[in-house]
């Protein structure tokens, strides 16, 4: 039985892979793949574990999860292998209240005198956001911290201030006309979506094959 089953899971036939992802990798890069994973190879299961970067980490390193997806920053240990596979924006958006600011060309030291609308500290893309402005000597106190992106766009949208997020959450509600991107003098460098693996934890074959299908051209 024990033969069967190892020759079953070495032809991909059956086996488990646990993936740690945050509900923005999952949304805009791992669900397409995991979706044609799943066409090819129906009988193994795929289990995801949602969490921000370092709760991702910190599983990896508790040996939870195959491998993870997820925003840089990615401040790893020395084991932890990183590869970049999309390239991110974060931006600012807001909605019909604040309309003078529409085509301005912004300081970043005006978020200081409004309402901002931020993801919680214990996320890579507050972090990333908070040492981007504190290089510039800013220091925001945000009048909501969320846990998720969506809800800062309704936030946005109810006109309870000046959200952060990643530029495809808020990608719709732009184009309806429902929120507008605020312009700054200085643009905010780009961030990545990075595969996490260890290199302590062996890596089994149905997890392998995932990862190869992630490596590929990327999907649209």
């Amino acid at each position: 039985l024990g033969e069967k089953k190892l020759t079953e899971q070495l032809g991909l036939e059956s086996g488990e892979i646990c993936v740690g992802a945050s509900d923005m990798t999952l949304q805009f890069f791992l669900l397409p793949y995991l979706e044609r994973f799943h066409t090819l190879y129906p009988k193994i299961k795929i289990s995801v574990t949602n969490g921000p970067t370092p709760e991702t980490l910190r599983f990896l390193g508790e040996g939870t999860i195959d491998f993870g997806v997820v925003s840089s920053p990615v401040d790893a240990r020395p084991e932890v292998s990183v590869t970049e596979v999309k390239k991110i924006r974060n931006i600012f958006v807001a909605g019909e209240q604040f309309k003078h600011l529409k085509g301005k060309r912004l300081e970043y030291g005006i978020l200081k005198e409004l309402p901002c609308i931020f993801l919680e500290k214990n996320t890579s893309t507050r972090r990333f956001m908070d040492d981007f402005l504190e290089k510039l000597g800013i220091v925001v106190e945000p009048e909501f911290e969320l846990a998720t992106s969506d809800m800062i766009v309704q936030f946005a949208m109810r006109n309870l201030g000046i959200g952060c997020v990643m530029s495809e959450f808020a990608e719709k509600e732009i184009e309806a006309g429902h929120l507008f991107e605020l312009e700054f003098k200085q643009g905010m460098p780009e961030r990545s979506f990075c595969i996490i693996t260890d290199r302590k934890n062996p890596m089994s074959p149905a997890g392998g094959r995932l990862l190869e299908l992630l490596m590929e051209k990327p999907m649209i």
